[in-house]
């Protein structure tokens, strides 16, 4: 008999990971509990199964609670689900942070938490393809090994987290996903402060950025480093500082934060 499952706060990441419990035959979706009842229902048929609901007096015990909330409501979601005697000895709860380990759900037992690494942007294409995702694990060992076994049978990978890491951890995937986003941003800006319209910025922007970052994960971020500090031109650097001083201060003093870090970073490789 498959493990019973609950979904409070579905989501984007909610609804993608009921989805492949469901589909993959992995647990059996009992509830699904969200702020309306109408988005409820629209994870329910994104997912395939489950019993929409928008009252915490509706909800039943099930053997997994999955918690995919904004970061600062888990913590309160944990608590009313102890207040509601919904935590049973051997009921699994975990969260979906990225930034907040199992601690956050201030259980003695049974806690953890699971960070799929994708972008969550467009959930109907992660869902289709989200075979071979990483997903990060934390947490109490019981509920770890429970975890770690559905996601293989969901054909993720797991990546197992010390608590002690969890923040570093998220700060990584920060500078990867979301930072990146912004320096993109602030290329195409650039770009378009030289006169030029944004979708040729665009089509000069993405190739670039496109190898660039292929580069770096065949054959090495310091190997994949180009441009003028890589090969020692400090004068072309001076000159891009003091054409964005005159331009967009924020911007100049971010090219001047990178400057350094790219500076630091050739050192090493010598």
């Amino acid at each position: 008999m498959k493990p019973t499952l609950t979904i409070v706060g579905a989501g984007k990441v909610g609804r993608v990971l009921g989805r492949q419990f469901v589909q993959h035959d992995v647990f059996e979706l009992r509830q699904i509990l969200n702020r309306s009842l109408s988005s409820a229902q629209s994870a329910r048929d994104f997912i395939g199964a489950g019993v929409a609901i928008d009252n915490w007096a509706d909800l039943k015990a099930a053997d997994m609670m999955m918690l995919t909330v904004p970061d600062d409501q888990i913590k309160s979601c944990a608590a009313q689900l102890v207040r509601l005697d919904l935590i049973g000895p051997t009921t699994i709860v975990f969260h979906c942070s990225g930034a907040l380990g199992a601690s956050e759900l201030g259980l003695l037992r049974g806690a953890a938490s699971l960070h799929p690494v994708r972008s969550f942007a467009d959930p109907e294409n992660v869902a289709q393809h989200f075979s071979k995702t990483i997903c990060s694990l934390e947490g109490d060992a019981d509920a770890t090994a429970v975890l770690t076994k559905a996601l293989e049978q969901i054909d993720a990978q797991v990546v197992p987290l010390e608590s002690a890491g969890k923040t570093l951890y998220h700060a990584a995937a920060v500078f990867a996903s979301n930072y990146l986003v912004t320096l993109m941003d602030t290329a195409l800006t650039t770009y378009q402060a030289a006169g030029i319209p944004l979708e040729m910025a665009q089509r000069l922007a993405a190739p670039l950025a496109q190898e660039t970052l292929s580069n770096v994960f065949r054959i090495g971020a310091q190997q994949a480093l180009t441009g003028p500090i890589a090969r020692g031109d400090l004068a072309t650097v001076a000159r891009h500082q003091s054409a964005l001083d005159q331009v967009d201060r924020d911007t100049a003093r971010l090219y001047q934060e990178l400057a350094q870090a790219t500076l630091r970073m050739k050192q090493r490789r010598q």
